[in-house]
């Protein structure tokens, strides 16, 4: 599960309210996000909710999760919940996080005090880090906007502006330029002897 939260950027209540027939095929494999089981206030009873911004959308999987989800619903109804907890119906996050050592794994990992939620950010950091468009960043974590998207994670394009301005060179003939450049300066230097 870590896996799917750190590569699909998908909010705790959106992971726990996937059902087996969310999982889609078409047009190519992803998660349909309709609704999110969440915790009434003090931890309390869950219930389904719709979704933050309360429209559906559609996260596509990278490679690597598509067997992890395809072991998830394997033998199950098309109306099961995709990761169920042990004794069925959805998961709650502190008994995940508990059954899975979550305190214990963070802390020898190096990142004591990490939340579950910050795998989003993790996820936010990886597609923009692999040139992601921010608005498939903004789609794939549901935000309202690209802008909402670049205020929050804008930061991390800043190591591709320079990547961005060579590949923009490459393709404008901007280094063809440059290398005229040089021999305009060897044929100005030559005239200039010649005074």
């Amino acid at each position: 599960m870590v896996p799917v939260m750190a590569l699909a950027g998908l909010r705790w209540g959106e992971l726990a309210g996937l059902q087996v027939g969310d999982r889609i095929s078409v047009p190519g494999p992803g998660l349909r996000l309709r609704r999110a089981v969440l915790a009434s206030e003090g931890g309390g009873a869950l219930y389904v909710d719709t979704l933050k911004n309360k429209r559906a959308r559609t996260v596509p999987l990278v490679e690597a999760l598509v067997p992890v989800v395809d072991r998830w619903s394997a033998g199950k109804a098309p109306d099961a919940w995709l990761f169920d907890a042990p004794k069925g119906g959805p998961l709650r996050e502190s008994n995940w996080k508990r059954s899975v050592g979550w305190s214990a794994a963070t802390a020898a990992a190096g990142v004591r005090g990490f939340r579950v939620h910050d795998l989003r950010h993790t996820a936010a950091s990886v597609w923009l880090g692999a040139g992601a468009d921010p608005k498939v960043v903004q789609r794939v974590l549901g935000h309202a906007s690209a802008a909402m998207t670049m205020d929050l994670y804008g930061h991390l394009v800043d190591g591709n502006l320079w990547q961005a301005a060579q590949v923009v060179g490459g393709i404008s003939g901007a280094s063809e330029l440059s290398g005229q450049h040089e021999s305009d300066d060897d044929e100005t230097e030559a005239d200039e002897s010649a005074w």
